[in-house]
């Protein structure tokens, strides 16, 4: 029975009542009204009209009785009638709410995924799923949630979404987490949703998807390049080292040392590659900062300058930037951010033209922005360049080079730093990226806003 039957049916008894004493006194009013002025006509002698008021009285008795019960039979058979529709009302919600949720039972059953609900306060089971019973067994009735799902835990999970999922006694946004089940070892990918239950209250919905084999296979790429990497950085190292040692040997021929050259240079590039893999591999597992300190950032650029490779001759770069300007940083994680911007900006400029670099300070950060007059970018390519391994298509992707990894590293760097990458690109008239960095408060006094120092290339 619905919660609104119950008021329906006092508000139907009291309509039923008021009419009943509404009717009763206006009939009795027009009674005694009218039938002593009757008598009063027609009977003159006191005594015959005592008589006659005796047998009114009787009479009226009579036909209120027969006037009440005809009216009260017709009032009870309309609330019957308004009973029975209320509890058709009633069976017909009762069934469609029993289809409803026999439909999101199949549904839920035939999903690859565990699937239950449990009372925000008590943490009770209200629905499992057929998939949750396979792996933690049939009987969860009556059983809190930690205990059925959980190994080993007697009161709610420490990182229980409960109390994030209501917001002002409403149902709040939906909550997205990771979590290694205790009692399968299995890992879930669990999404959380506060909902009404069929009795009116909230309770908290989860669908907790297995994502072992991807957890496993991510662990496994991740120790398989970490791998790999470390063990060709040995053998690259002798490379280098040997190339360089016989590119500077007199003896050696002029064309044998171009070809050595070469093999130096392409060495580098392995190398660099390698570096950018391990460098992905850290900033994704190691979050710690380490060797921060102030520093000027007219000598960072000028070295990120000297250390782009893909610069050529009709590459014109030009480094402006506010003297006296400090940022407080790892020195060489942001020269490596620089240097990956000005290696993209030349690469991405195969015509050449001039490459900008400007730091400033502005009121709330430090901006080093960085602008080419290249090939340009997308709009539908604009985020999707700082993700690992995504490369822009350029029609010929061997004269550009690369894996896709610098713009993913050099963007978790300035997140780390506490800073952003933005992008700005119109294409075929170039790009500008924009890294904006806090203003360390220690280095405030050594800002000049009105000096500018200007290096060009």
């Amino acid at each position: 029975m619905s919660a609104a039957d119950p008021q329906d049916r006092k508000i139907l008894h009291r309509r039923t009542a008021a009419r009943a004493v509404a009717f009763y006194t206006v009939f009795a009013f027009l009674w005694i009204y009218f039938s002593d002025t009757i008598l009063a006509w027609f009977i003159s002698d006191p005594s015959l009209l005592t008589r006659a008021q005796t047998i009114k009285g009787w009479l009226y008795v009579v036909v209120t009785a027969t006037l009440l019960y005809l009216y009260l039979s017709h009032c009870l058979q309309m609330l019957q009638n308004r009973e029975e529709a209320l509890e058709k009302e009633q069976y017909k919600a009762q069934q469609d709410i029993r289809e409803r949720f026999k439909q999101l039972n199949t549904l839920f059953d035939s999903m690859g995924a565990i699937v239950y609900v449990a009372d925000l306060e008590t943490y009770e089971l209200l629905y499992v799923n057929r998939f949750a019973t396979e792996f933690f067994g049939q009987d969860w009735h009556g059983l809190k949630c930690y205990h059925y799902l959980q190994e080993g835990i007697e009161q709610p999970c420490g990182f229980c979404t409960n109390p994030k999922l209501i917001n002002s006694d409403k149902s709040g946004d939906p909550i997205s987490w990771e979590f290694l089940n205790t009692r399968n070892n299995r890992w879930y990918e669990c999404f959380d949703k506060a909902i009404r239950w069929t009795d009116g209250r909230l309770v908290r919905l989860e669908i907790a998807l297995d994502v072992t084999e991807r957890k496993e296979l991510e662990q496994i790429k991740d120790d398989l390049l970490s791998s790999m990497s470390h063990e060709m950085r040995t053998p690259l190292t002798a490379i280098s080292g040997f190339a360089e040692l016989l590119m500077n040997d007199p003896e050696i021929p002029e064309q044998h040392s171009r070809h050595i050259e070469i093999i130096y240079r392409e060495a580098e590039k392995l190398t660099d590659l390698i570096n950018r893999f391990l460098d992905a591999r850290r900033l994704k597992t190691d979050r710690s900062r380490i060797n921060y300190e102030y520093f000027p950032l007219q000598g960072l650029l000028k070295k990120a300058k000297a250390g782009c490779r893909d610069c050529k001759e009709h590459h014109d770069i030009q480094v402006e930037c506010q003297a006296g300007l400090q940022v407080y940083g790892n020195r060489q994680e942001l020269t490596q951010v620089v240097t990956q911007l000005l290696d993209n900006a030349c690469r991405y400029s195969p015509r050449g033209g001039k490459i900008s670099v400007i730091a400033q300070s502005l009121p709330q950060e430090i901006s080093i922005q960085i602008t080419d007059q290249g090939i340009g970018i997308p709009q539908h390519e604009l985020e999707a360049i700082f993700k690992p391994f995504h490369r822009l298509d350029t029609g010929n992707s061997r004269s550009t080079g690369g894996v896709g990894l610098g713009l993913c590293v050099a963007r978790d760097i300035v997140a780390l730093h506490g800073g952003q990458i933005q992008v700005k690109s119109t294409p075929g008239m170039g790009s500008t990226f924009t890294v904006l960095l806090p203003i360390p408060v220690a280095g405030q006094d050594f800002m000049d806003n009105k000096s500018i120092d200007t290096t060009q290339s």
